[in-house]
């Protein structure tokens, strides 16, 4: 009877902890506007994460500077265990170099790394330019216009670089996520991007160039920028969850748990194959010394490319 008791207790306290987590809301912050490709794949992972958590979750877009409303949002909300941010690389690996905000890398829990893809130089099929040497002789005609999901953001930092190292010759026109860039150069107000291969599928763009070492077996015949003798450029765009820091260790391990096992499943996997989106899980300890790399090298990137002094 004794064990009886004690096994009901047991099972008592497990019920009581899995309705405290499912009887909360959890906000997934996004920090750019619908649409992109930050936004794309959070919205793919949403809803398994919240089936695998037994709770209700919902994006909600916190568009600005760069992602860093959203993740200021985050910050400021030590301790709270309903929000959640998706973040992309550059709202910490980058903009904490370019400008004084209210966060820093030990502001947060990292809970997992999700995906991880190479960036490509790209421009609209109906400018009729096919290749990199092509965009570089159409600069020579008329300075041209790149655009960016925000300044700082990896698509800026590439295309800076890329600028610095070549002749081409652009500017930059900074958006409120890459949605909004995305509309920008269908209507021909920007030229050419730096982006994902998401970007690619979902928006049917034509790749001049890939920000790697090697070339990606989907594409190529599309040449590495290094091939087109611009140096060794490499960009990724990678992204993942984290959490304010204060939350409990039960919940973070729970978060953890979670966001493994989705990345997981057939459902997620099939999106991924889809959408030529690379699965990149890194486990907690491993994504906070990831992410603390990139800041550095990241670092580096913006003094040899002027953009901080």
């Amino acid at each position: 009877m004794k064990s009886l008791r004690c096994t009901l207790a047991a099972l008592t306290l497990a019920g009581a902890a899995h309705s405290a987590l499912a009887a909360d809301t959890l906000d997934i912050i996004v920090p750019f506007s619908a649409g992109g490709a930050t936004d794309i794949v959070a919205r793919s992972l949403e809803p398994i994460l919240s089936r695998e958590l037994g709770v209700t979750s919902v994006i909600r877009n916190v568009a600005g500077a760069s992602a860093t409303l959203g993740t200021i949002e985050v910050a400021n909300s030590q301790g709270n265990p309903n929000i959640l941010e998706y973040v992309p690389a550059g709202a910490l690996s980058i903009q904490p170099t370019l400008k004084s905000l209210p966060y820093e890398l030990d502001s947060f829990r990292y809970i997992c790394r999700t995906v991880s893809n190479p960036m490509y130089l790209m421009v609209s099929k109906s400018s009729g330019i096919k290749s990199f040497p092509e965009l570089v002789n159409r600069s020579k005609e008329r300075s041209l216009l790149y655009g960016s999901s925000g300044p700082g953001t990896l698509p800026h930092l590439a295309m800076a670089a890329l600028v610095v190292h070549s002749q081409l010759d652009a500017r930059h026109i900074p958006y409120r996520g890459t949605g909004n860039a995305m509309n920008a150069l269908a209507g021909d107000e920007i030229q050419v991007v730096a982006g994902t291969d998401t970007i690619l599928t979902n928006y049917d763009l034509r790749p001049l160039a890939i920000f790697a070492l090697q070339r990606d077996p989907n594409y190529a015949d599309v040449p590495t920028i290094k091939e087109l003798g611009v140096g060794k450029l490499e960009f990724s765009v990678w992204q993942g969850l984290i959490a304010p820091e204060g939350i409990s260790e039960k919940r973070f391990r729970q978060y953890s748990e979670a966001c493994e096992a989705a990345l997981k499943t057939p459902e997620f996997r099939e999106f991924a194959d889809k959408a030529n989106v690379n699965i990149a899980y890194l486990d907690q300890e491993e994504f906070k010394k990831f992410v603390t790399k990139r800041y550095e090298d990241n670092k580096s990137v913006l003094e040899t490319s002027g953009l901080i002094k």
